[in-house]
Formats: structure tokens, C-alpha cells, sequence
């Protein structure tokens, strides 16, 4: 990863200037994940009481299981079936106890996103939450890689945001395709770094912040 004197480098800005974004961590989307969404559930919850301690702003994106699919969505009756299979199961669409938002909105946000919306950033609530705050900065880890850790990472970087994708706080159902996506896509986007690496370089970089 770079240096803090690099502007490309995130750990060139303050807590103040950065977000970390929890993309889609509701129970049914770590169950389809199993045991990898598990071990990415506990590196996210570490990543979540980091964040608060240093009064970095976090976002939690989950989908609105009370929203309408937008009819030109590709397969809209297979998102309708699990929106359906959710509300049957209201506990499935809840973020678990170890990472849901506390209730202190200056510190944590609850951003639902339309049924059928893959991108976390794509919501109007949150690109208007990133504006209002001055955010430049982005830290993202959920589920699943090739869902909405990668639809949300390629758009934010567009949008001139340095991001972050913390590896092992990332999961996929195809544990290939998020070692592949790691190493051969994310990393040409964004910063990838376990969560370790991560706030390693974050602390060496406290003295040129």
C-alpha cells in the first residue's frame, strides 16, 4: 500500500474524511456464504469497533427486504422469491448482534437499498450522507465479493473516492472467484489489505495525518 504523504493513499486522511462501508451483512447473505461468510462476519465486526474508536463515520448498506424490485431488473421474480423467503424469516434480514448499527446516527448509519441494487454507493441516502460529511475516504468489506463489494468498489473509485477493500472481511460463495477478484480485479481499482495489514499501515500513518 502507499505512503501517507501520497494522495492516492488512504492513509493520507483523517478519520474525519473516511467511511467504512458494511455492504449487505444481513444473516442470509452469510449463510449463503457459510463458513467464509462467518470468518469475513468476525474480521468486519473487529474492523466496525476499530472504526468507532477512531470516530470514523460508518455506513451499513443492507438491502431493503420491504422495498419494490424495479421491473426492468434482470430475473426480478428470483429477487421477489427471496424477498419472500426473508419475510418469512424476518431474523434473515437483520444484520447479527456482533455488527448491527448502535443507535447514535452522528457515529453509525442504516442505508437500505432498493431490492435489485447491487452497489452500496448507489443509494441517493447514501451518496448524500458521503457529500454532507466530506468524505474522501473509503473502507469496504461484505458480502459477497462478486456482489456488492465489487459493484460498489469499481463506482466509488470512478467517482475520484480512494478506497479500500479489507480482504478477509470479504467473502464469496466461490472462495476462487474471491481470491481471484482480490488479486486480479479489486487491486488494479482499490487498495487491498487484510485486516491486519490494514490497520497496521493505518497506525504507522497517524504521525503524517
Amino acid at each position: 500500500m502507499s505512503t501517507p504523504q501520497d494522495p492516492t493513499s488512504p492513509f493520507n486522511y483523517p478519520p474525519s474524511q473516511t467511511a467504512l462501508l458494511l455492504l449487505d451483512f444481513q444473516t442470509f447473505t452469510i449463510n449463503l456464504c457459510a463458513s467464509a461468510g462467518e470468518a469475513a462476519l468476525a474480521k468486519a465486526a473487529t474492523l466496525r469497533q476499530w472504526a468507532l474508536s477512531q470516530k470514523i463515520l460508518i455506513i451499513h448498506s443492507i438491502i431493503d427486504i420491504d422495498g419494490t424490485v424495479p421491473p426492468q431488473t434482470k430475473g426480478v421474480s428470483r429477487v421477489q422469491n427471496m424477498l419472500a423467503g426473508i419475510k418469512s424469516d424476518p431474523e434473515s434480514g437483520r444484520e447479527p448482534p456482533s455488527i448491527a448499527a448502535g443507535t447514535d446516527q452522528s457515529k453509525e448509519v442504516v442505508s437500505l437499498k432498493q431490492p435489485g441494487i447491487v452497489s452500496g454507493i448507489k443509494s441517493e441516502e447514501c451518496q448524500g450522507l458521503l457529500k454532507d460529511r466530506g468524505i474522501k475516504n473509503l473502507i469496504i468489506c461484505g458480502l459477497s465479493t462478486s456482489g456488492a463489494v465489487l459493484r460498489t468498489t469499481v463506482p466509488a473509485t470512478d467517482d475520484g473516492y480512494v478506497v479500500s477493500v479489507i480482504s478477509d472481511a470479504c467473502a464469496d460463495r466461490t472462495v476462487e472467484l474471491h481470491e481471484t477478484l482480490m488479486a486480479s480485479v479489486l487491486g488494479s481499482r482499490a487498495h487491498v489489505a487484510t485486516l491486519e495489514e490494514f490497520l497496521g499501515e493505518w497506525k504507522k500513518g497517524e504521525s503524517g495525518r
